[in-house]
């Protein structure tokens, strides 16, 4: 099948049944080109754990795919026909906020990466390096719940793994709070602090996880808290 610049082309997984997917990690593709997306079909039909549902090639394709498959992990390339990565992310955590994205891009640059993460992706991968780590990538990120950036992303990113972030108990109760998604003059109340004490807080943590948006701030603070140990 033609893929057309502009037009959804959602493709299904011809090659594997349905009934096979139940227990397996089910990934969906978008990248505008056959070849990345053929040899990304490739490295996953190796795993015995791991499907592709489905595949598309730009951003259209993208928000089709989620909303009509059942999937639990997207490989989204940056630069699409449509729109660009980071668009995409925006529009997808509107509609679909659980999603699940792993940016798979040709790309190392800092803005790219930040873009994607800023909007919601939960990974990022070059695809030169993908043939050696997209496999485990997928596991983490599905699996574990875990977010999941390759050593070049980190490095040009300056991003610390989450895992790696050490949080005061300060820290962890404002990031408690902010997800209660309360008033600020509330949520200083219940901090017992002053509303200027409490702004500051947020800089600081907003400079922590490297954005500048509270928006951001609250889907990070749900990954970690998930996980960390107060």
């Amino acid at each position: 099948m033609s893929l057309t610049q502009g037009t959804p082309t959602v493709l299904e997984a011809s090659d594997n049944k349905v009934s096979t997917t139940n227990h397996r990690i089910k990934v969906l593709i978008v990248d505008d080109h056959p070849g990345v997306r053929a040899g990304l079909k490739n490295l996953i039909r190796a795993a015995k754990d791991i499907v592709v549902l489905g595949e598309g090639a730009n951003g259209a394709d993208a928000l089709q795919l989620i909303n009509t498959k059942k999937s639990d992990i997207l490989l989204l390339d940056i630069e699409l026909p449509d729109q660009r990565g980071d668009s995409v992310m925006h529009h997808i955590h509107k509609v679909q906020p659980e999603m699940k994205v792993l940016a798979v891009s040709s790309y190392s640059d800092r803005e790219y990466i930040l873009g994607m993460v800023e909007n919601g992706a939960v990974g990022y991968i070059t695809k030169d390096e993908a043939p050696v780590m997209l496999l485990d990538a997928i596991r983490i990120i599905v699996n574990e719940g875990k977010d999941w950036f390759s050593p070049r992303a980190l490095k040009n990113s300056s991003l610390t793994p989450l895992e790696e972030q050490i949080l005061t108990e300060r820290e962890v109760q404002i990031l408690k709070q902010l997800i209660v998604n309360q008033p600020r003059p509330e949520m200083a109340h219940s901090l017992q602090m002053d509303e200027k004490q409490l702004e500051k807080y947020l800089s600081l943590l907003m400079k922590k996880f490297e954005t500048e948006s509270l928006d951001v701030l609250k889907l990070t603070a749900e990954r970690i808290l998930a996980r960390h140990k107060s």
